[in-house]
């Protein structure tokens, strides 16, 4: 059945560019599967779940990444304890998928072909510029990755299983009012923790680039500071069905053409007509705002009507493969080519953030490992040569004191026990860690309006349902006899 979606074999480039980013990373996640059975053999195998193995090269494929954006960090590496650190959680990981995977089997949970499609079918990756399905554009992106769509469609089918298996585990999580109450005094506590900052700022200031780091990493990116020719538009599309009871194709053009005198007579803004009247679902309550296209990111048909014209300008209604458009050009530029001495101080600015953030996020994996270890914060700082201070009392209304803009901060270190930890907390240009060192009560319970309760419930059930998660896969490894080999 799902060869309906693989029909065609002539792909065309529409709008590559703007897909294959995430597509990459969205192939990643749906990439780790799993071999079942097999002999034991533990020169192969990197985990047994049960009866079913996870392979060396599986965990390869997904360690393998993990490890590539550290090193792009720091060119030495992890240590043998970050190392170590770092395999046990993506094997973790790829354990507990393994777990839920068996538990939906178990319980009859599976994707039938027609969900598999119809979940396909409703990604924007894989749409045309009119938000519908494109078969040609589903296989492109697929070959640039380097996937068959059998390999795609059995990743997609997975995860989707997962996510069923983990709403039929936690959809029973149910409070009565009274533990609402409860909670509510929990989370208006007052509170002091201790905590670290990483500041993107300071790392970027002791960063400099060595011998021709900087002109590389500019050829690595330059696709940021050059361009080819490109315009800035709007469009405002009309479908043409085929079905009785339609307009047919030439009242659609003469309607468009109304459309264009309006703007061009000044009676009518092109982004009102837009959101009033266009049919392309991705772009109408945007006015028809498409943004800046690149000369050969779509067909030369559709290009020969956008390219050439001026600032302003409208271009006649043209044919699309199921309807007629109009654009209206907003703005132009000619291809630009870039030198390094050019832009030196944009691709230096560039640099230093992203080398900085690089800093941020493994200096962030390495804390949260220790603190995962049992340490303290003040301790696991010291190890890493960072300064830990700590708090004044501070509750959830009114943030922490001498921190600006901390009140949402302060809300989710409402619910921690003295001991509980939290971080990476991304603030501005800067990362926190907290660890609860004192707690208060309030004396009273404080009277909760509707939405409160329902605001408090929410967060009740989402703690308590990742709670549940956790002590289930783990009760789940024990049961299973989970065994690991790296």
């Amino acid at each position: 059945m799902m060869s309906t979606l693989r029909d065609k074999r002539t792909m065309q480039i529409v709008l590559w560019t703007l897909v294959v980013g995430f597509v990459g990373a969205l192939f990643f996640g749906f990439g780790m599967r799993f071999t079942s059975g097999g002999k034991y053999d533990s020169s192969v195998d990197a985990a047994k779940v049960g009866d079913e193995a996870i392979t060396r090269e599986e965990f390869s494929k997904a360690y393998q990444p993990v490890l590539d954006k550290i090193y792009a960090a720091e060119p030495q590496g992890p240590t043998s304890e970050e190392t170590q650190r770092l395999q046990e959680k993506v094997l973790n990981s790829l354990i507990d998928d393994a777990i839920l995977g068996q538990t939906a089997q178990k319980l009859g949970i599976s994707v039938p072909d027609e969900e598999l499609a119809a979940s396909i079918r409703r990604e924007p990756y894989f749409a045309d510029q009119n938000g519908n399905f494109d078969k040609d554009r589903y296989l492109q992106v697929l070959q640039a990755n380097q996937l068959t769509p059998e390999q795609f469609e059995a990743d997609q089918r997975q995860a989707l299983q997962r996510q069923k298996i983990r709403t039929v585990l936690l959809d029973g999580v149910l409070f009565t009012g009274s533990e609402v109450d409860y909670y509510a005094s929990l989370l208006n506590r007052a509170l002091k923790s201790d905590y670290v900052v990483l500041d993107e700022s300071a790392y970027e200031k002791n960063l400099q680039p060595k011998g021709d780091e900087l002109r590389d990493f500019y050829e690595n990116t330059r696709n940021q500071y050059d361009h080819p020719e490109r315009v800035k538009v709007r469009h405002l599309f009309l479908t043409t069905p085929q079905n009785e009871g339609f307009q047919d194709p030439e009242k659609v053009k003469k309607t468009l053409e109304e459309y264009r005198q309006e703007v061009l007579s000044g009676k009518a803004q092109f982004s009102d007509l837009a959101k009033k009247y266009s049919e392309d679902g991705q772009t109408k309550n945007l006015g028809g705002e498409i943004g800046w296209i690149e000369r050969g990111s779509l067909p030369k048909d559709m290009e020969d009507n956008i390219f050439g014209l001026k600032k302003g300008e409208i271009t006649q209604p043209f044919k699309l493969q199921s309807g007629y458009d109009i654009a209206l050009i907003e703005d132009s530029e000619k291809a630009y080519k870039s030198t390094f001495e050019e832009v030196h101080s944009k691709v230096l600015d560039q640099y230093l953030r992203q080398k900085a953030s690089e800093k941020i996020a493994l200096i962030s994996e390495q804390l949260a490992g220790k603190m995962k270890d049992d340490e303290s914060l003040e301790k696991a700082a010291k190890e890493l040569g960072l300064p830990a201070s700590a708090t004044d009392w501070f509750n959830r209304d009114k943030g922490i004191p001498h921190m600006a803009d901390s009140k949402g901060t302060a809300d989710e270190l409402a619910s921690l026990y003295i001991g509980d930890w939290k971080g990476p907390i991304p603030v501005d240009k800067k990362v926190y860690f907290f660890q609860i060192t004192d707690a208060q009560p309030v004396k009273g319970v404080p009277t909760l309006t509707d939405q409160e309760r329902v605001e408090i419930t929410q967060r009740m059930v989402s703690e308590s349902q990742q709670s549940w998660l956790k002590d289930f896969l783990a009760a789940e490894r024990k049961k299973l006899g989970v065994k690991t080999y790296l």
